[in-house]
């Protein structure tokens, strides 16, 4: 019986523990949005969140590992969205893939910002890593490619990678315009798929050109 109740115990403080984390990185989020990533300090964390600085080093360790857990965090919410879109049609899959990218900004925008600005500035975005959020999106946009040219919407005198490559910069270019308050999300969303419908065209088929082509004065 002793055993049991210091089973208990142990696990009633765990659980206390993760939701104290999960409390502390909610505040975290909050100060970050709110007011930006060099202005947060851990000693305002503290006091919003109503624990002890030590109390958070325990938890977490510095600031630099609080970025890091929210980084991630965010990576894996962008990882399932740039998931989602499985089309062949180039068009179609630009839209899905920037509409759900976006609805998932539009949840948090201040947040994600921040949280971009604090992962490039801490070198938490790893782009070599294999596994990573950048290459991630460049095997998908690959695949698109080499989708599209199988169902006849590219010719594939462009080699798919270089695509791959470019339409991965169109995004990653609105995302730094966005990030630094040059434009909105929906000026964003038309930077991207502007971008994207000329990588298309570069090697569509005749018919399909005029497609992306439309699709591009639509825009703008």
């Amino acid at each position: 019986m002793e055993q049991l109740n210091i089973a208990r115990g142990n696990k009633k403080r765990q659980e206390n523990k993760g939701l104290r984390k999960v409390d502390i990185l909610k505040h975290a989020r909050n100060l970050i949005a709110s007011k930006g990533f060099d202005a947060f300090t851990l000693s305002e964390l503290a006091t919003v969140a109503g624990v002890s600085i030590p109390t958070i080093h325990n938890l977490f360790g510095k600031k630099h590992d609080i970025f890091k857990v929210l980084v991630e965090e965010m990576v894996i919410r962008i990882e399932k969205v740039i998931l989602q879109p499985d089309m062949t049609n180039p068009i179609e899959a630009a839209i899905a893939f920037i509409d759900n990218l976006l609805e998932l900004f539009k949840k948090d925008e201040a947040f994600y910002r921040a949280a971009f600005v604090a992962g490039e500035r801490s070198n938490l975005f790893e782009h070599k890593q294999p596994t990573g959020i950048f290459s991630q999106s460049l095997k998908i946009a690959e695949q698109l490619c080499i989708s599209a040219k199988e169902k006849g919407f590219l010719n594939g005198l462009v080699d798919s990678k270089w695509l791959a490559k470019q339409l991965f910069g169109c995004q990653r270019l609105a995302r730094q315009d966005w990030v630094n308050g040059y434009i909105d999300l929906q000026q964003y969303k038309n930077q991207v798929l502007i971008g994207m419908f000329i990588t298309f065209s570069a090697d569509a088929t005749d018919e399909y050109k005029v497609e992306l082509l439309n699709k591009i004065d639509s825009l703008t």
